[in-house]
């Protein structure tokens, strides 16, 4: 099986107890947060999202840098760490780097899954529950604004395209919700980080330090113009299929390092907006499902990636991100059937969603004061 992609999962904004060992249950209001970055390889080291061994890091000594996850790291065993931040304790199996075969194994291959047949373009969104896309120069690094800005914004369009595709071929009117400039195209920040720091963490407080973490918003940053280097983000386990998911609100923060194919924003929004449930249907157990060419699916040694199969939406020309949700039944769909797991849960085509333009949907209740847990 040819590698996939490096991502992260599962995590939210830390207080009360971790929802991802809870097949089937309500989170909590705010559940601790799960971060993870990994290769999507048939080969690569077990890990899990379940919840970490109670008896441990909970001491302040149990804690010791780590560099490329912080400077507050332990140990919490099967490949588990949990990260103290500013913003609270993060869980992360840690960061892997794409292997030669990862590199360019998307995007050179087309899909009819992102050739626009009835998309909707992306939506200006006027508040803050939006997509805000961010290109953060690491410190004493040159800017390479000019052609990255244009490569996220177009990376960006594709992601769209792709999700507002899948909607379409299921009745859906659907876009992403994004920051806009002048001239209705997407808007790239481009920031000066004070560090050369490439953890998720220091990179979200960077980001909130220079005025960009706003409750709602989730920011996709791309750190630097090298490489592939993966991608990373926060997640959530909240099953809940209503507005007062824990996704809908608080800061988000997915992050891209250097140049990458664009299915690698796209599946770190994915966690943002809260897939791959721990109870959905094909769950891997650690964050993404078991079908094969789908953008957020690979076999990535979660305790149940042993029911992973290669002949369950099998990518008609190699591209291993071929389909948004393949099946259209573990987190996606704009128009489930009653009674269906994604009627009754977590979707990020349903109309709670506020990273998603539904016009046919009406006004999303407000959300104010509820606490979202981060993706």
């Amino acid at each position: 099986m040819p590698v996939k992609k490096l991502l992260s999962t599962i995590a939210s904004g830390a207080v009360i107890a971790s929802v991802l060992a809870l097949p089937g249950a309500a989170a909590a209001s705010t559940p601790v947060p799960i971060a993870a970055h990994h290769v999507h390889d048939a080969g690569t080291a077990p890990h899990t999202h379940a919840a970490p061994a109670a008896g441990r890091c909970h001491r302040a000594d149990e804690f010791a840098p780590k560099p490329e996850l912080g400077d507050r790291v332990c140990a919490l065993g099967n490949g588990l760490f949990k990260v103290r931040t500013a913003n609270g304790d993060l869980l992360t199996h840690g960061i892997d780097t794409p292997t030669p075969q990862d590199k360019g194994a998307r995007d050179a291959v087309t899909s009819s899954a992102i050739t626009p047949l009835a998309a909707r373009a992306h939506h200006c969104a006027p508040d803050s529950y939006r997509i805000q896309l961010v290109y953060l120069i690491p410190a004493g690094a040159p800017d390479a604004s000019a052609t990255m800005v244009p490569l996220i914004r177009q990376h960006f369009i594709q992601s769209n395209a792709m999700v507002s595709n899948r909607a379409a071929e299921y009745g859906g009117d659907l876009s992403l919700r994004v920051a806009c400039d002048s001239t209705g195209q997407p808007a790239v920040r481009v920031l000066r980080s004070s560090h050369n720091n490439s953890a998720i963490g220091a990179i979200d407080q960077e980001v909130g330090r220079q005025g960009q973490r706003i409750t709602g918003q989730d920011n996709v940053v791309y750190w630097g113009d090298g490489g592939c280097g993966g991608g990373v983000a926060y997640g959530s386990g909240d099953t809940r299929p209503g507005v007062e998911n824990g996704v809908n609100n608080a800061p988000g923060i997915a992050v891209v390092y250097g140049r990458c194919p664009f299915t690698y924003m796209l599946h770190e929004q994915g966690h943002s907006m809260g897939a791959v449930l721990p109870n959905t249907p094909n769950t891997s157990g650690a964050g993404h499902c078991n079908d094969d060419a789908d953008v957020m699916c690979y076999k990535d040694g979660g305790p149940r990636s042993g029911n992973y199969r290669s002949n369950v939406c099998p990518s008609p020309n190699g591209n291993l991100d071929y389909y948004w949700d393949c099946n259209v039944n573990d987190y996606f769909h704009p128009n489930p059937s009653a009674g269906s797991f994604l009627a009754t849960n977590w979707n990020l085509a349903s109309c709670a969603n506020r990273m998603v333009y539904r016009p046919n949907c009406g006004v999303t209740p407000s959300t104010a004061g509820t606490d979202r847990f981060r993706s």
